[in-house]
């Protein structure tokens, strides 16, 4: 008796694969089954009705029927007969108007469904009254007479109201309760998919956002060789540059990167500024030959180092030094880029406060955040003479590890 309508307008994008209900994401014959019958509201609909008027029509044959009619084909035909009303009430008349109903506001829908429930159970129950005479004659009418002292229709039809009316209820409560538990699945999957959807929009501006002034920078160091007539170094530089940006635009930002190929990407990066500083800058590197096929998200050092260029080694006239670490810590991973700059703050949490001095920090420490929540950590120190420490640790995982 219970059923379903959800508007097809409120239905969610399609899925890839297998057409697929809001309700199981696991695989296998159950949860295919399930579904493909919450897939297609329409279908849901129909089942969900017929196997409630399916069950009415046991349930009735085997008791009311039964009781009164004892096990015999007018009994049997009296029990089909009223589940047959029962499912075309409530398919034919009820369920348009409760289509109806749920379109208005809240006291319009209460007023037309009690109201056409109460008509409906009416109109029910005199065809029942009517059905019940042909299979078992006027005996029972006679009957009702002489208990009420009238024969007038509707005092010899209101004992049977009651029951009636709760079964109208009872399929009505089902209704509401299926379609306003589906909406809300649908509102939130939607919800969810829209937080989603910034949330990869989010991490591809923070993965994009490339400071202009390495552009700049990398640009103007290159034409500069080209006006000392320096062409050898003018061409390598230039080459870097493009093999950086392609790898920054061609990689994915939703996807990680082995930490060997981000490395080689760094180098890239690096081998662009040495040119641009010649001996002003100095790179160290510990990088544990276990830890190369480790995941990590691309370019996720490149602000760091950025960071320590441009605020530590432009700033000094020489002995400028950038070390890259990377370390296996039981079941995280160590990232850490430092560098000698004297202009590191004695609270190095201060930079993410500053719009001109730590996008590129808070860059980093939001694409952690996003791509693992509360299973990474960011730390930011201040070395001794002088330097800054940009540490990440994140989960250490390789593409086995994702099948």
């Amino acid at each position: 008796m219970s059923s379903i309508d959800v508007k097809r307008g409120l239905a969610l994008p399609k899925r890839s694969g297998n057409r697929a209900g809001p309700f199981v994401a696991a695989g296998g014959k159950s949860g295919r089954a399930i579904n493909w019958f919450f897939a297609d509201k329409e279908r849901m609909f129909w089942i969900l009705q017929t196997a409630g008027w399916l069950g009415f029509l046991f349930l009735h044959l085997f008791s009311v029927s039964t009781l009164v009619g004892g096990r015999t084909p007018g009994a049997f035909g009296y029990s089909v007969v009223q589940t047959l009303i029962g499912f075309l009430t409530t398919s034919i008349v009820m369920r348009p108007v409760f289509r109806f109903a749920r379109r208005q506001g809240p006291i319009m829908l209460l007023v037309i469904v009690l109201s056409s429930t109460v008509l409906l159970t009416f109109a029910m129950t005199a065809v029942k009254a009517q059905a019940f005479a042909e299979f078992f004659g006027d005996a029972w009418f006679k009957s009702r007479i002489d208990v009420l002292g009238t024969d007038n229709f509707f005092f010899i039809i209101l004992p049977d109201m009651p029951a009636n009316l709760f079964l109208l209820l009872s399929w009505a409560g089902f209704y509401f309760g299926i379609n306003y538990y589906l909406t809300l699945r649908n509102e939130t999957e939607r919800a969810l998919v829209a937080a989603r959807l910034a949330d990869q929009a989010q991490l591809k501006m923070l993965r994009y956002q490339l400071n202009p002034h390495f552009l700049f920078n990398t640009l103007n160091a290159i034409s500069t060789l080209v006006l000392e007539k320096d062409g050898k170094n003018a061409n390598d530089m230039l080459t870097r540059l493009s093999a950086f940006l392609r790898y920054s635009l061609d990689s994915d930002p939703l996807q990680k990167t082995s930490l060997a190929e981000e490395i080689r990407a760094l180098q890239l990066y690096l081998d662009i500024e040495k040119t641009r500083f010649c001996d002003r800058l100095e790179i160290q590197t510990d990088i544990d030959p276990d830890v190369l096929d480790a995941l990590v998200p691309s370019l996720i050092l490149q602000p760091a180092i950025e960071n320590a260029i441009k605020y530590a080694i432009a700033q000094m006239e020489g002995g400028g030094k950038i070390s890259i670490v990377a370390k296996k810590e039981g079941d995280m991973l160590r990232l850490q880029v430092c560098d000698n700059g004297p202009n590191a703050p004695l609270n190095p949490g201060q930079l993410l406060e500053t719009a001109t001095t730590g996008v590129g920090l808070v860059n980093m420490r939001d694409r952690l955040a996003h791509l693992y929540g509360a299973r990474q950590a960011f730390l930011l120190s201040r070395l001794e003479p002088s330097g800054l420490c940009v540490c990440l640790k994140l989960p250490y995982e390789t593409r086995s590890d994702h099948g």
